[in-house]
């Protein structure tokens, strides 16, 4: 049901940083209580992107809680954007969890698919919906052990103002 809803997606372009910034506002406090310190990493030039602003919430919030449920104990996780040329921008949510097999990344974005005692297995796969209605691409790299970075790709939106505000 949450899958369809997904797709009725109304863009706007919007600054990704104050996206991200909303969500590292909902999860600070919880992740400080479990000894998880959030880094962001933003380039200076604001990065603007044709979203949906609340399901592009709805899936980088996915990936951030995925971070801080991969983390037993003290640990990091690094949220950053990048331009990647005029036309695409980069996220990167980096923890240093648990990490997966190449088995788990294969299979993480399947419905119902879960590692967790608890949840029904749908945070990833909805996330990865959101990205793809969006036009995004998403690679994930893991080292069990050493913990994951999900790197999503989106197209850019109109570059902004050009006299550096922003």
């Amino acid at each position: 049901m949450t899958f369809s809803k997904s797709r009725r997606l109304e863009l706007h372009d919007y600054p990704v940083r104050e996206v991200l910034q909303k969500i590292v506002n909902l999860i600070h406090e919880e992740a400080a209580l479990k000894g998880i310190t959030i880094e962001t990493r933003y380039n200076h030039e604001p990065a603007i992107i044709p979203m949906d602003v609340d399901k592009l919430q709805q899936a980088l919030l996915n990936f951030v809680k995925n971070a801080m449920e991969s983390i037993s104990g003290a640990g990091n996780i690094i949220i950053s954007v990048n331009t990647a040329g005029k036309d695409r921008v980069g996220i990167r949510v980096s923890d240093n969890g648990c990490g997966m097999t190449s088995q788990e990344i294969e299979r993480i974005f399947s419905p119902e698919y879960t590692t967790k005692e608890k949840g029904l297995g749908l945070g990833l796969p909805l996330a990865h919906e959101i990205i793809r209605g969006h036009g995004g691409d998403i690679s994930v790299i893991s080292q069990q052990g050493e913990g994951t970075t999900f790197e999503i790709m989106l197209p850019a939106g109109r570059a902004g103002d050009k006299n550096g505000k922003g």
